[in-house]
């Protein structure tokens, strides 16, 4: 007899859980990901843009793509404003391979396969973090004037 009343409380519980993690998707920093929509698209809402940026490709593909690790919400409408998707995303850290170096208070953030390469995160120590950006903004307007773009003209 109790072990009734348990299942049956359980199959309770089960049936009155929300179904939120069915409408989380979950990414890894860095990453992109291709949500396929069940109509037209032809607005996509993020709700934190600094955590995640999506973009209708072709009215029925949103490609995601994860920027830093937190938790925001993304919702694609129609055109005439109705919601064909609406749900949580949640962006982790891919800490496979990850190494993280301190020298005294000092934090530095290294990916290891073959080699160990610098990956600034959030609380890395600031001057390597600006070193690293700065290099990586010079070889992205190197490509730009390859390209025969001014890297400095507005956007």
């Amino acid at each position: 007899m109790i072990a009734r009343l348990a299942a049956l409380f359980t199959l309770a519980m089960i049936a009155t859980t929300p179904a939120i993690a069915a409408d989380e998707v979950v990414m890894t920093a860095n990453h992109a990901d291709i949500v396929r929509l069940p109509g037209e698209a032809s607005a996509v809402v993020v709700g934190n843009p600094s955590i995640a940026d999506a973009m209708v490709h072709d009215g029925r593909n949103l490609i995601i793509t994860a920027r830093l690790p937190g938790r925001t919400n993304i919702i694609a409408l129609d055109r005439v404003g109705r919601i064909l998707m609406s749900r949580e995303l949640v962006v982790t850290t891919g800490t496979e391979g990850q190494v993280a170096l301190f020298r005294g208070s000092e934090r530095y953030t290294l990916n290891c396969g073959d080699v160990c390469e610098d990956v600034p995160m959030v609380g890395d120590e600031q001057a390597r973090t600006n070193q690293l950006s700065d290099q990586q903004s010079d070889r992205l307007d190197v490509v730009s004037m390859a390209m025969g773009e001014d890297p400095n003209a507005p956007q």
